[in-house]
């Protein structure tokens, strides 16, 4: 399952090439590279930050690009892609690798993989940086897709998959979904009501939000 490209979609509309799709591969855990190198080498572009090159070397992926004040990548890894574009990073900043690598990706779709995991508060903070983009930054494990809504989204699900809404930044209000077990008609989630498991009803699922944050986590196919 992809989110629908907002921006390639208008794109296509007015007659212009589709911008390219990038992959960045961050340095939290990843499950089965096995799994996980198809899904990257979808995208157009790879980009490595930091100890993410160590998950690229290990699936034979050469990235387009590494970004990171390399403190957990060996620099006798970065030996071998001297002739691979860097934006080396100084190790105090207000910004952490990650960030400054979607930024220099900004206005293109953009997948992160190995964002999950190894530290709660990486993990946590990954987390936030899909609301900064909804609608076109989205996180991808061996299991699971998630994103942040932007005011509305069509899914294309199977019937029985499980699909959970996370409210993020405080209360996420006007909430309007079609094809789950358990709709929602102008509701609210915030930390005291979270739609967790919900079941898609449909091979079509909408959701449209009013106000605030609102995180789509989507369980994939044998995910149970």
């Amino acid at each position: 399952m992809k989110i629908p490209g907002t921006r390639r979609k208008a794109l296509a509309e007015n007659g212009q090439s589709p911008v390219q799709t990038i992959a960045i591969v961050a340095n939290g855990q990843i499950e089965s590279l096995e799994q996980t190198r198809p899904l990257i080498l979808r995208h157009s572009r790879v980009v490595a930050v930091d100890g993410g090159l160590i998950h690229c070397q290990k699936m034979g992926i050469r990235p387009s690009l590494i970004v990171g004040d390399f403190d957990s990548c060996p620099s006798a890894l970065l030996d071998h892609y001297l002739d691979v574009p860097k934006i080396t990073l100084p190790k105090e900043k207000d910004e952490t690798d990650l960030e400054v690598a979607l930024r220099e990706e900004e206005g293109n779709p953009i997948t992160l993989y190995g964002a999950w995991g190894h530290r709660i508060d990486h993990s946590l903070a990954n987390a936030l940086l899909l609301t900064r983009w909804p609608g076109t930054l989205q996180m991808e494990t061996e299991r699971e897709l998630l994103f942040a809504i932007d005011k509305r989204v069509k899914l294309s699900c199977f019937i029985g998959q499980i699909l959970s809404l996370i409210p993020l930044n405080g209360p996420v209000s006007g909430i309007a979904t079609k094809g789950l077990k358990w709709e929602l008609h102008n509701g609210q989630l915030d930390q005291n009501f979270i739609g967790i498991s919900n079941i898609c009803l449909k091979e079509t699922v909408e959701i449209s939000v009013k106000e605030g944050s609102l995180i789509c986590c989507v369980l994939k196919a044998g995910s149970l």
